[in-house]
């Protein structure tokens, strides 16, 4: 019972420490997307305040870069996931995973947001099992004499094999090494619970308590005081290379190399950087933020009253928007235009006969041409169009909003009280555009909003609710003219009339690629406690084309904000 309590120390610990991990401002979200500042001050480069809301300051540029805050940064249940799997191997079969929650996501539509990422009573009790669970495995026979050799090489194991083995699990839990206090705390653990048990039981209860510490549940970007500012510490640094660019812990080899300075220079850090983006967990961890941002996943979960099997198209369009981003973002390294006006996509036979066009078999998915003026790009993915749209029609609304917010980044304004519904669809008598004109403009409430992104979903109205293009809806003639008005101001920015001159209008854009690089910035920073304008010269090269997605992302760890933080 000795252990036990020393584990319930700890885990009371770790709630305390979750509760208050933030080092940096908790600001609100409120309407409209305007900033606030922390005591009134602004940026020093003369751009946005610092401690910003919503989406439309992610957009801002600033002079010059500005620091990110000194914060601590939860591991999200993928990166915990990948870290424990990659530190013990064993855990390859017979484990099913982290009994985490689903990660709570922020404003931005990030589920890596050092500010909503905490540790409250019941992630610690999840914590609590997943330890349980990891330790459980890693402790059975087999697994144990691999994980400490020298256990089997000691009969019986003693107390020096137990605390080798905490320095060599604890290096790679905590992502650096363990301290003498600690390893003194972890050994009479040990030692506890190892007088009323055995060796393993011993070791189960130190490995419980090791992986709940905040020391692997938060990654530390605290860094030391250095001539005014913070200057993030070798550990941190390789921390933030291997996590930002591969989610998961750093590997001995890259911590050694940051404890030896091989990333002091931005060129350094960024070519370590690519090379870890072409590892297959370096993409994941890419297509990771590309389906954060784009928000194509929110299929999963659609159902179409019009379309027979639904639920298995609506995978394969998932897959689609996967093998589009490898291709546009990856293969052809390709930035806003790119992903915006490309010409093809990708379909499987299910896809194929659903589109109407494309040829493939069975399963295997085959890239093809899009038919001329039925679509480009991202905006026509069947994902992005079906996730936007309702089980037995399409969205204006819905899809507006997501060109409003993800690539224009404004702030959806909070719904009013008491909105009516709108009416239900009526093939044949009236078109989706006349059912939501006559909702949302007779309404001078719904009006002021509406009149932002509703006319921009007009322009996708050739496509129905399931994704497919439409010559016409229900033989009535498809108005998809539309237009972008100024926020807050309502002068008209560009018209367009469907969605490929949608799609090249917004590609064009300087607005659309200020936006993208922002969200990019404020998702390898985890938020960066709501600072903004972090990596101005990077976000400039994207603007002006000489970057794409990829080669963007991971020029962001030349920025000065990858090594050092604000005082």
């Amino acid at each position: 019972m000795s252990g036990m309590r020393a584990w319930t120390a700890l885990a009371s610990l770790l709630v305390s420490v979750g509760c208050n991990a933030s080092v940096t401002h908790d600001d609100s979200h409120g309407q409209g997307g305007g900033a606030q500042t922390s005591g009134g001050s602004t940026g020093a480069a003369g751009g946005p305040n610092t401690f910003t809301l919503g989406r439309d300051a992610i957009a801002q540029r600033c002079d010059a870069s500005q620091l990110a805050p000194p914060q601590l940064r939860r591991l999200t249940g993928v990166e915990l996931e990948r870290t424990l799997r990659d530190i013990f191997p064993s855990l390859a079969t017979d484990w099913s995973g982290v009994r985490l929650g689903a990660d709570p996501v922020s404003p931005l539509g990030f589920s890596n947001d050092a500010r909503t990422l905490v540790v409250a009573s019941q992630t610690a009790q999840e914590l609590l099992g997943t330890a349980d669970d990891v330790a459980k495995n890693v402790t059975a026979p087999a697994a144990l004499a691999a994980l400490a050799p020298c256990a089997a090489a000691e009969v019986p194991a003693t107390r020096a094999c137990a605390e080798q083995l905490v320095q060599t699990v604890g290096a790679r839990l905590f992502r650096r090494a363990v301290s003498s206090d600690e390893a003194s705390d972890y050994g009479a653990l040990f030692d506890q619970v190892a007088a009323k048990s055995d060796f393993a039981t011993g070791v189960h209860w130190v490995l419980v308590a090791m992986i709940q510490s905040p020391s692997t549940v938060y990654r530390s970007e605290l860094g030391t005081a250095d001539a005014g500012g913070r200057k993030l510490t070798a550990q941190e640094l390789a921390s933030e290379l291997s996590y930002t660019y591969g989610g998961t812990a750093p590997s001995a080899d890259l911590l050694a190399a940051a404890e030896r300075g091989d990333f002091a220079t931005p060129e350094a850090r960024i070519a370590k950087a690519k090379e870890l983006l072409a590892t297959p967990a370096g993409r994941e961890q890419l297509h990771q933020f590309l389906a954060e941002w784009s928000g194509y996943g929110k299929v999963a979960s659609k159902t179409k009253t019009t379309v027979v099997n639904f639920e298995a198209l609506r995978t394969s369009m998932q897959q689609e928007t996967k093998l589009f981003f490898d291709e546009a973002v990856v293969n052809r390294k390709g930035g806003v235009r790119e992903l915006l006006t490309a010409d093809y996509t990708f379909v499987d036979s299910s896809l194929s006969a659903l589109y109407g066009f494309g040829a493939a078999i069975g399963s295997d998915f085959a890239q093809v041409a899009r038919p001329a003026g039925q679509g480009l790009g991202l905006l026509a993915q069947g994902s992005m169009l079906s996730g936007s749209a309702h089980a037995d029609a399409s969205s204006p609304t819905l899809r507006g909003l997501v060109v409003y917010e993800r690539l224009l980044c404004h702030q959806k304004p909070p719904v009013p009280p008491n909105v009516a519904a709108i009416g239900a669809a009526t093939p044949g008598a009236k078109t989706t555009r006349e059912r939501y004109e006559i909702a949302h403009r007779s309404s001078p409430t719904c009006v002021s909003c509406h009149q932002f992104f509703d006319p921009i979903g007009f322009g996708l109205e050739h496509f129905d609710e399931a994704g497919r293009y439409r010559a016409d809806e229900g033989g009535l003639t498809i108005d998809a003219t539309g237009q972008a008005l100024a926020y807050p101001a309502t002068n008209v920015v560009f018209s367009f009339d469907g969605e490929d001159d949608l799609a090249q209008k917004l590609a064009a854009r300087p607005e659309v690629a200020d936006c993208v690089s922002g969200l990019a910035a404020a998702y390898a920073f985890a938020g960066a406690g709501g600072r903004t304008c972090l990596a101005e010269d990077a976000r400039a090269a994207f603007a002006r084309g000489d970057l794409g997605v990829l080669d963007y992302f991971a020029e962001l760890s030349g920025s000065p904000s990858f090594v050092e933080r604000a005082p």
